[in-house]
């Protein structure tokens, strides 16, 4: 025998005893005999020398036979190919089995004719390929060689009979489980009675069943029964977890520790599985700072039984150390850390929480500094991944950079379909202000300026419009020519507006916020600010506008796809107002009335000092036009220091939009007040109010609104101006005009930061002869306006009696700084500067404003925006009492 064939036997027998310890795979399912291969060896002849040719053609009978049963057979060619290559002249059992290993067959058949007389008789083999079973002999006895076909036809349905009826699976069973269901092993199979008996699939499952980790040993036994072969799995299990304890951790509790782990006491062990908890307690430290953490485990085992042993060696908790840029030689290092998330370790870590190594950062980081290089003239930069050393005193970081030519903005031109001038052009983009400027090159006014052209090109209604750019660097000049290659497609008209989404809310309640209907000419600033307006009336949890091609060239459709929520609310409570004290309060309200987009409301608070009562309604569109319309009733009972104020009153409400963004707003004022309770050494200001008033009062104002939510914007602005004449030809006992204006300015920053600047003045005058009434006056202090002063403490002061008068002029600014805390929930922190006062009729606007300075927490709840803010007051006024001031409040921001 041949070193081939050798070599073949010992691979054979090392699959046989690999097969009793490794798992399952997928295996045949269909019982039929196209998943047997055969391969038929040449018969040994033992008659007369003139019948020698049978030992050809008995072999070749054989193999159309079993073909025509449906058997894969080994070609005829191919089988005498193997006995030549590997030098075989006689056959016995193990050649068998190794030709048929070399064939790729499942089972081999071999054996003799014989002729004694007129008997004929054929004696063969039918031998398995991985040896798993006995040879199986098969006797075919005929009288007379005119028999020898139907000897073969016979030998053949044994073979069959044998291969299909006897080597089908009747029964599979599993043995040696202790502790473990057998349905662990049975679930996992995937062979199934009845299929056919496939060594190689069986091989598989032995081996799938020892990957699932629960088992030292699996084996398999076969046992032949009267319908087939029962398949036992006869398996080991490891020991089982009686305790599991933890050993060296301080940094995290032993419960987090076991709750990060898979393994739980009871289960049986299994080294995959333990083997994820180890890395699963070692990334839980790194997220920590352990980046050193070492965890290794023992087992004390006794009778089955294992005590599991976790031994986690922390190490020191490392910080970032430092952080290099090197090969930055042209532009400040110092700069391009400013653009990174990570930051060195410092004094003030404590509280800022820098210093810490957040992994995920690093990409994030080597993206900011190409970004900065590439908004800085490096067009050619390369950054390389970070490289992190973790040593015993801390983390060192090192960025790699290539920084290559710095370039300057050269040519800019257009090329492609040219709607307009390039003078026009030009006004679109920013990157042509760089050439003037003699400034250097930035990816980003690039890449805005190439959306700005898109979006030009969209509001003639190209809505497939594209504006590439090509660059052209010479680093002899070191400038970078820009062309923007327009491309205007087709022009797109809408052809219908459908509505998805809305069981409440009306069709024409949304279609009278879109701007863009049947018919039109598709706009894409008209598209984002239908979004916007969809989005402003906060009756939906999302509303997204999709374009939908239609097939027709020129034409598309839009979807509008909405999700209602809930636009009702009905609350009550009890809490503590900073500038109330104790209160009861209760509110219900639905802002989209009949789906028709009316609100209503009623709110009612009973405070120590203050109690209030109102009743609201509005149609923002009338008859789905542009007027806006409603009304208000209420009623008031303020416990001032020096005085009582009972008011009952109402207001009419109109508005019309004048453009997109602005609207013009109208109300009337009526109301009947009562003072009383007034203090006999109150201030003549406050003595001369006292009695029954009437206040007739009209407000004229526009507002503009540009931001990009209603709640919690992150840019734009709103303004308003207001001019509120009381008295005079509209009657009434008061008589004053009141100017007030108002601007906010949202601006984002980095890492969804804001920046929010809020400024307000305001200036009253007499409108005959009367005093403006002090309640009409202008007063400060409180979370509204200047925050860290008690309500309205900032104010001009009697000089005869200390009480506060209010002033005919005030201002105030609110500088604030927004960032996320918990954004899923809608929970944003802040840190803020105020500064602001109220001057009297005799005062000019002096610089000498009440300062303050604080943070606070905001959250956009969905009981409405919830505000927890302590200021800090820096100046003096009368009775402030401490500086520090904690108040908080429900309802709409400035």
């Amino acid at each position: 025998m041949n070193k081939l064939i050798e070599r073949m036997r010992l691979i054979c027998a090392c699959l046989v005893a690999c097969a009793t310890i490794v798992g399952i795979c997928p295996a045949a399912k269909a019982a039929d005999a196209s998943k047997v291969k055969v391969i038929v060896l040449p018969f040994e002849v033992r008659a007369d020398q003139e019948l020698d040719y049978l030992k050809d053609s008995l072999p070749e009978l054989l193999n159309d036979k079993l073909k025509a049963f449906g058997f894969e057979v080994v070609g005829h060619d191919d089988m005498y190919s193997l006995l030549e290559e590997n030098d075989i002249d006689y056959l016995d059992i193990a050649s068998a089995k190794d030709l048929a290993l070399l064939a790729g067959a499942n089972y081999a058949v071999y054996g003799s004719f014989n002729q004694v007389g007129e008997t004929l008789s054929l004696d063969v083999r039918l031998v398995e390929a991985f040896g798993l079973k006995q040879a199986k002999p098969l006797f075919v006895v005929k009288e007379g060689l005119i028999n020898v076909v139907p000897a073969i036809e016979d030998l053949a349905e044994k073979v069959k009979m044998e291969l299909l009826r006897k080597q089908s699976i009747a029964d599979i069973n599993v043995e040696g489980t202790r502790i473990l269901e057998k349905d662990v092993v049975l679930m996992r199979l995937r062979t199934r009675k009845g299929d056919i008996y496939d060594p190689k699939a069986v091989n598989d499952e032995v081996k799938r069943i020892y990957d699932l980790g629960y088992f030292r040993d699996v084996q398999v036994r076969m046992d032949d029964l009267p319908d087939g072969i029962r398949l036992t799995f006869v398996v080991e299990e490891r020991p089982r977890i009686q305790a599991v304890s933890i050993l060296g951790n301080e940094e995290l509790d032993t419960d987090e520790v076991q709750e990060l782990m898979s393994t739980k006491t009871g289960a049986v062990l299994n080294p995959k599985v333990l083997s994820d908890d180890l890395g699963k307690i070692k990334e839980e430290y790194r997220k920590e700072g352990y980046y050193n953490a070492k965890v290794s485990y023992n087992l004390e085992q006794s009778d089955g039984q294992a005590r599991l042993n976790i031994t986690i060696d922390e190490g020191n908790k490392l910080y970032i150390k430092g952080i290099a840029i090197e090969g930055a030689e042209q532009v400040d290092e110092d700069d391009l850390k400013d653009e990174l998330a990570l930051d060195e370790r410092g004094i003030f870590s404590w509280i800022t929480g820098s210093g810490v190594l957040k992994e995920d950062l690093l990409t994030r980081d080597t993206a900011a500094i190409e970004a900065y290089y590439g908004n800085h003239g490096f067009i050619d930069v390369k950054v390389g991944q970070p490289e992190v050393d973790y040593r015993e005193d801390g983390i060192y970081i090192t960025f790699k950079v290539e920084e290559g030519t710095r370039y300057k903005v050269g040519h800019v031109a257009f090329t492609g379909d040219i709607l307009e001038t390039e003078d026009t052009l030009s006004k679109v983009i920013a990157i042509d202000d760089l050439a003037e400027e003699d400034e250097f090159f930035s990816r980003a006014v690039l890449h805005k300026d190439s959306q700005r052209l898109t979006e030009y090109y969209s509001n003639y209604g190209y809505a497939y419009a594209e504006a590439d750019y090509r660059l052209a660097p010479d680093r002899d000049t070191a400038t970078v020519d820009v062309t923007f290659d327009l491309k205007k497609r087709d022009k797109i008209y809408i052809r219908h507006v459908t509505i998805e989404g809305n069981s409440k809310t009306r069709d024409n309640v949304i279609r009278r916020e879109m701007r863009l209907s049947d018919g039109d000419l598709y706009s894409g600033s008209k598209l984002r600010r239908s979004g916007q307006r969809l989005g402003y009336l906060d009756f939906f949890d999302s509303a997204d506008i999709e374009p939908v091609p239609t097939g027709t060239p020129g034409e598309m459709d839009l979807k509008v796809r909405v999700k209602e929520k809930n636009t009702g609310r009905l609350s009550a409570g009890v809490g503590y107002s900073s500038a109330d004290g104790g209160f009861l309060t209760g509110s219900i309200e639905e802002r989209n009335l009949f789906g028709k987009g009316y609100y209503t409301g009623f709110t009612g608070t009973i405070g120590g000092s203050d109690s209030s009562f109102k009743v609201s309604f509005t149609n923002p569109h009338v008859n789905d036009g542009p007027w806006s319309a409603g009304g208000d009733l209420y009623m008031t009972r303020v416990d001032w220091d020096d005085y009582d104020r009972d008011t009952f009153g109402g207001r009419v409400r109109l508005g019309y939009p004048l453009g997109e963004y602005t609207n013009f707003i109208w109300n009337y004022r009526l109301e009947n007040y009562d003072v009383s309770d007034v203090d006999d050494d109150a201030a003549w200001q406050i003595r001369e109010v006292e009695g029954n008033h009437w206040l007739s009062s009209m407000t004229f104002g526009l507002k503009r609104r540009t931001t990009d939510k209603r709640f919690d914007p992150s840019k734009g602005s709103i303004s308003s101006l207001s001019l509120e004449y009381a008295g005079g030809v509209l009657m009434g006992d008061d008589e004053f005009v009141k100017l007030v204006g108002d601007h906010s300015q949202y601006i984002p920053l980095w890492l969804d930061t804001t920046f929010h600047f809020h400024g307000r003045m305001g200036y009253a005058f007499e409108n005959g002869s009367d005093e403006i009434p002090v309640f009409e006056r202008f007063y400060l202090g409180g979370i509204s306006s200047v925050r860290g002063y008690k309500s309205r403490r900032i104010s001009p002061i009697d000089p005869e009696t200390g009480d506060r008068i209010g002033g005919d002029k005030m201002a105030f600014v609110n500088v604030e700084y927004i960032f996320p805390l918990l954004e899923d929930l809608g929970v944003k922190g802040l840190v803020f500067f105020d500064a602001g006062n109220v001057w009297d009729d005799d005062e000019s606007m002096d610089l000498d404003w009440k300062k303050s300075v604080g943070g606070g927490i905001r959250w956009y709840s969905a009981f409405g925006p919830l505000r927890l803010e302590y200021g800090y007051a820096l100046d003096d006024v009368p009775d402030q009492g401490g500086k520090g001031k904690l108040e908080f409040s429900m309802g709409q921001f400035f």
